[in-house]
C-alpha cells in the first residue's frame, strides 16, 4: 500500500522527528495543564504524538524506527532529522533515564547500538540518518547551568521554554511555581551556550485580558532580556480534568472569544520582528478532551484575515521559500541581508538571503558576546562568536542529490558562513568562531570549512 506524501512535512529542509518520553510526574503544578496516568504531563491520552508513543511502548528507539519509516513510505527523505523530544519537563526525570533515552534515539538512527552516547553521537556524524537538531522543552526553572551541560552531552541545538507569559502576578494565579527572573536567566544562559531559544507563549491565561496579552507580546520583542528566536502561540483552552476546568464551570475563568483570539493572535502575528519563526499556532489536543476554547488551528483564519486587511506575518515560516512556493507566490532572485539587535548582553546578527519580496531562502544566527562560552575554554581574551543556526529553507534535498529547483545544496550556507566568519573576525576582532551544530551537521563544518570538534561545539581560529 503507498502512503500519500505530505509535502508540507519536510518543506523547510529537514525531516521533523517527535519522540515522547514515558508518563511521569513534572514539578509544576499548573491549573490549565492536562494530568492523565497514561499520557506525559501536558498531554492528553489520545493526542498524536501519545498515540504513537503508546503503540511503541514510549520506546524512544522504536518510535524512531516506526516514524522513519513511515517517513520513507511517504516518499520523504529522511538523512536529515531533527529529534523534538517531548512530554512533560524530560530535564526533571531521573538523569540515568534521560541519558539512556537520547542514546536511543541515536542508536536508533544508526541502525547499531553503541557502547556509550559518546559513541552514538560520533557514529552518527556519518551514519545514513542524521540528526541536524535536536530540541528539548523544560521550564525556565528547570533550565540552570546542570541542565544545560546535560543537553550539550545530549548534542541538543534548540531549546523550548515554557515561558506562557511574562507576569509575576498571573504566574502566581495559574501556580506556574516560578517567576519571570527565571525566564531572563533561562534566556541568558542560553544565548551565551549557542543554543536556539524559543518561548511557548499563552494568550488568555487567567488574570490577562487581550490588551495585556498584546503589550506583553511586545515586551518579548522590545526587551533586550527576552527576544527569542521562535514561539509557539499556544491559546489558553480549558481541557478536561485540569482545575482550570472546575474554574469554568464555577464561573471563575471565561476564555476569549474565538473572535478575540483570532485579533489577538493577528496583532501578535503583525508584531514579530523578521527573525522569529512562529511555528505554531494551536495546541496538539483533540477536540473531545476541550472542554471551552479554541478547537481549530488558526494559522488558516489568521492568514485569510490578514490578507483581508493588508496585513502580512514577517516570521521566518511565513515567508520560507518552500512555504511562498505551495502558496504559488511569486519567487525572485535571493540577495544577502543583514539584521543586527542587541539581546541578553550581546549583539546577534541574523543573516539571511531573501528576495526583494522578503521570500526567505536561508539563514545564519550569529551571536557577538564579551564572554567566551561557558562550557569551553576561554582562549585568548576579545570577543566570542557563536552560531547558534544556520539553515537552507526550501523542501529537503537529500545530500546525496541536487535539485535545481530547490535552496539547497546551492552553495547559500556556505556564503553564509563566510560571511559570518568574516563580520566576526573583522567588525569585532573574534579571535574563533564557535558552532553549536546538530551531531550530523558536523561532518558538514569539517570536512568543508576546517573546523573541528572541541567538546560539543565546532571551532575554528579565524586568526
Amino acid at each position: 500500500m503507498t502512503t500519500i506524501r505530505k509535502f508540507a512535512r519536510t518543506i523547510s529542509g529537514v525531516t521533523p522527528l517527535a519522540v515522547m518520553t514515558r508518563p511521569a510526574n513534572c514539578p509544576g503544578k499548573c491549573l490549565y495543564c492536562p494530568t492523565y496516568k497514561d499520557a506525559p504531563q501536558s498531554y492528553t491520552p489520545e493526542s498524536p504524538a501519545v498515540l504513537r508513543a503508546k503503540s511503541s511502548g514510549f520506546d524512544a528507539g522504536r518510535q524512531v524506527k516506526v516514524r522513519i519509516r513511515m517517513f520513507e513510505d511517504m516518499g520523504h527523505p529522511t538523512d536529515k532529522i531533527e529529534l523534538i523530544i517531548m512530554g512533560g519537563t524530560f530535564l526533571a526525570q531521573p538523569i540515568d533515564y534521560q541519558f539512556r533515552f537520547v542514546k536511543d534515539l541515536y542508536d536508533a538512527l544508526n541502525g547499531v547500538e553503541s557502547v556509550s552516547l559518546e559513541d552514538a553521537k560520533k557514529l552518527n556524524e556519518t551514519a545514513r540518518h542524521r540528526c541536524t537538531g535536536l530540541c528539548i522543552e523544560t521550564r525556565p526553572d528547570w533550565c540552570g547551568e546542570a541542565e544545560i551541560k546535560r543537553m550539550l552531552e545530549f548534542g541538543a541545538t534548540r531549546v523550548e521554554l515554557g515561558v506562557q507569559i511574562l507576569d509575576d502576578k498571573i504566574y502566581k494565579v495559574v501556580r506556574r511555581g516560578h517567576k519571570v527572573k527565571a525566564v531572563v536567566d533561562a534566556t541568558k544562559r542560553l544565548r551565551e551556550s549557542g543554543f536556539k531559544v524559543y518561548y511557548h507563549w499563552m494568550p488568555g491565561l487567567p488574570g490577562s485580558n487581550p490588551e495585556k496579552d498584546l503589550k506583553l507580546s511586545r515586551k518579548l520583542f522590545n526587551d533586550d532580556r527576552f527576544k527569542p528566536d521562535g514561539l509557539k502561540l499556544y491559546p489558553t483552552m480549558v481541557v478536561q480534568s485540569t482545575e482550570l476546568e472546575k474554574w469554568y464551570q464555577d464561573g471563575r475563568y471565561q476564555p476569549y472569544s474565538n473572535e478575540a483570539m483570532v485579533n489577538l493572535i493577528i496583532g501578535i502575528k503583525s508584531l514579530v520582528p523578521k527573525y522569529v519563526r512562529i511555528s505554531r499556532v494551536l495546541r496538539d489536543i483533540p477536540s473531545k478532551f476541550i472542554v471551552a476554547g479554541l478547537k481549530d488551528s488558526l494559522r488558516d483564519i489568521v492568514r485569510q484575515k490578514m490578507k483581508q486587511q493588508g496585513i502580512e506575518c514577517h516570521c521566518t515560516r511565513c515567508r520560507e521559500y518552500g512555504h511562498r512556493t505551495v502558496l504559488g507566490r511569486n519567487i525572485g532572485e535571493p540577495r544577502l541581508t543583514r539584521l543586527d539587535y542587541t539581546a541578553t548582553g550581546g549583539k546577534e546578527i541574523f543573516l539571511s538571503f531573501e528576495d526583494d519580496n522578503e521570500t526567505l531562502f536561508g539563514l545564519l544566527r550569529l551571536r557577538i558576546q564579551s564572554r567566551p562560552v561557558p562550557a569551553l575554554s576561554t582562549g585568548k581574551k576579545g570577543n566570542e562568536a557563536i552560531i547558534r543556526e544556520l539553515h537552507i529553507f526550501g523542501p529537503e534535498v537529500p545530500l546525496s542529490l541536487k535539485n535545481e529547483s530547490a535552496a539547497q545544496h546551492k552553495g547559500y550556507g556556505k556564503a553564509l558562513l563566510r560571511e559570518a566568519e568574516r563580520i566576526a573576525k573583522q567588525e569585532f576582532k573574534a579571535n574563533r568562531m564557535v558552532i553549536l551544530s546538530g551531531t550530523g551537521a558536523k561532518e558538514y563544518y569539517r570536512a568543508e570549512f576546517g573546523y573541528v570538534s572541541q567538546g560539543d561545539y565546532m571551532v575554528k581560529s579565524l586568526e
